[in-house]
């Protein structure tokens, strides 16, 4: 039977905080839990190196706030999926908990990051040419894929990721389905200002365009 290993005395004890329960080493891990984690990871480490190696970037810069909040939600977010764990035990081995909505939420995870890698791939190409090389900052009016159907299919991805991994938790996690809320407003508000902002900036911007739902908003 796989146990937990100790958690640091520092970690421990923020999550006793939060939780107000007293975790137990014995305790068997939870399947959602671990895959959450891993997904995150995987989500994580993917948008890192799409930041290295993909996205052309302008020449502005971000606020420090804006950039330390950045930090502390994602700090946020994996002491969110590791409190599930001390709120529910698993009920045997890891295989053996492992449902439908495990592989349901797992493949909409890998469909919704195969949408947003190739929404960043083609923002990426309004700015370079035909060999990689950057050739302009300048915004142009993205083309292809999802782009035909809404103005920010990257940021619709996004939320598909964090609806995968409510799946993941059974679709039974409040607590997750509030972040869901949350990246659905934050979204919703990014997308709908970056609409507002290609219709304003290009005349013969496609008016059947939605901005971050396709076909709804």
């Amino acid at each position: 039977m796989l146990q937990h290993q100790s958690y640091p005395v520092w970690l421990t004890g923020i999550l006793d905080m939060l939780t107000g329960l007293h975790g137990t080493d014995s305790q068997v891990p939870q399947l959602s839990t671990l895959l959450v984690l891993l997904l995150l990871w995987v989500h994580s480490l993917r948008r890192l190196l799409e930041c290295l190696f993909v996205s052309v970037f302008s020449d502005g810069s971000m606020h420090l706030v804006q950039y330390l909040f950045g930090l502390g939600y994602y700090v946020i977010l994996g002491l969110t999926v590791l409190c599930s764990d001390r709120l529910g035990k698993g009920t045997g081995p890891l295989l053996s908990q492992l449902d439908w909505l495990h592989v349901t939420g797992g493949a909409l995870f890998i469909l919704a990051s195969l949408l947003q890698h190739q929404s960043m791939v083609l923002l990426a190409r309004l700015r370079t040419g035909k060999s990689g090389t950057v050739e302009t900052l300048a915004h142009r009016v993205p083309k292809g894929g999802w782009f035909e159907l809404v103005s920010c299919p990257h940021y619709f991805a996004e939320l598909l990721i964090y609806v995968s991994l409510s799946l993941v938790f059974g679709g039974l996690s409040l607590t997750w389905w509030l972040v869901v809320l949350y990246v659905l407003f934050n979204q919703a508000l990014a997308a709908q200002l970056c609409h507002d902002l290609y219709i304003s900036k290009y005349e013969l911007y496609p008016r059947h365009r939605k901005a971050f739902i396709p076909f709804v908003l």
